[in-house]
């Protein structure tokens, strides 16, 4: 048994330290974020809320998108829009045009703007280079550490994978030789008056053990994405160039969506760049959780319905551990609790290669005085 714990231990080691600087960048980018759209409501407050004027209506999405077309640039096509609901929000449209192949983020990204909009007089609120935005990135830095899709997504799926083994291994060493109550004390309970050595050791191993379940969560919701495995296979379905016209009648799309699904917080609504492509809605009933969803795809050039997706209570299981995927890696999923939950998962999760690396160095001090002592 010991000889397999040693055999653990260095697996342990070895495996932290290739893997500890990305783990460390990983638990801090993803601690920042966990608050974001917290964070955005407040210091973006003057681009996300417009006054509503008495009885006034939001003006059509045809108009709108003009609009956004003019301030964005001709050169620039807009892919999405996020439509709110909410009275007193604006509208937000996107013109991103990326380079998959490129290294490094600034090359990544061709360009990356978004447009605010009044959606009641038509008033453009805000332009945004949303690649130098904050929170951008902060969440490139957490996907691919700024080295762009190839390079930085392959390091990040692969350090992810060894901290889930560190994890797996960290619980086996950690696991106390027997359950007395003095040793379950040492197991339990960081030991904050102990000396530097002894409190740094605590850290690792007891704060390792209670954010255990939280960060395999979050590590294996991160492979998810990472191995493709959230994607789901549905029909492909096509919109009828027969019937191509310049006209998109995005007003009989947005209006129909909304028919469909009247309670929803926001629309995200994205438009096709193939001439067979599909408007695609995805209609989100919660602005928090969004996994609660109802997905449709529309005609470009009919408007006519051609697939609506199911809504999440009637999913089967495995479909809705795939739709939840996102939110319970966000934490998202238990609400603002959920979020703290992340919020101090990642922070641990930054400190567990510092803590460990340090007793790594301190044992490594330790032998070469052993060494030196003797004959």
């Amino acid at each position: 048994m010991l000889k397999v714990k040693k055999i653990i231990g260095q697996i342990h080691l070895w495996l932290g330290l290739a893997s500890g600087l990305v783990v460390f960048i990983l638990g801090i980018t993803g601690a920042i974020y966990a608050f974001s759209d917290e964070i955005k409501e407040l210091i973006y407050k003057d681009r996300l809320q417009v006054s509503v004027p008495d009885g006034a209506v939001r003006l059509p999405l045809s108009q709108l998108k003009l609009i956004a077309e003019e301030a964005i640039g001709k050169d620039r096509k807009i892919s999405r829009a996020e439509l709110s609901q909410s009275p007193g929000r604006t509208y937000m449209f996107r013109a991103m045009k990326l380079n998959r192949k490129a290294f490094g983020y600034w090359n990544y990204y061709q360009y990356y703007d978004k447009v605010y909009l009044n959606p009641y007089t038509g008033q453009v609120v805000f332009k945004e280079d949303a690649k130098r935005e904050f929170f951008t990135v902060v969440l490139a830095l957490h996907m691919n550490l700024l080295l762009g899709n190839n390079v930085g997504h392959f390091v990040v799926r692969w350090s992810v994978v060894c901290f889930v083994i560190l994890l797996i291994s960290g619980i086996v060493l950690w696991w106390p030789k027997n359950w007395k109550p003095k040793q379950l004390k040492k197991s339990f309970k960081v030991k904050w008056n102990a000396k530097f050595k002894r409190l740094n050791y605590d850290l690792h191993n007891v704060l390792g053990f209670y954010s255990f379940l939280a960060l395999m969560v979050i590590a294996l919701t991160g492979l998810m994405w990472s191995f493709e495995l959230t994607t789901e296979n549905k029909a492909k379905v096509l919109s009828d160039t027969t019937q191509v016209s310049e006209i998109m009648p995005n007003d009989l799309i947005l209006g129909q969506a909304l028919k469909a699904s009247p309670r929803t917080a926001y629309f995200l609504y994205n438009f096709p760049s193939a001439n067979s492509g599909t408007v695609n809605v995805s209609a989100y009933q919660s602005e928090m959780r969004l996994y609660d969803r109802v997905q449709y795809k529309f005609d470009r050039y009919s408007g006519k319905l051609l697939q609506k997706g199911d809504a999440f209570g009637q999913l089967s299981l495995g479909a809705k551990v795939i739709a939840m995927n996102y939110d319970l890696h966000t934490g998202s999923v238990l609400g603002l609790g959920g979020k703290l939950l992340t919020f101090l998962a990642g922070l641990i999760a930054a400190g567990l290669p510092v803590t460990g690396f340090l007793i790594w160095w301190r044992r490594g001090k330790q032998l070469k005085g052993v060494n030196k002592i003797l004959p």
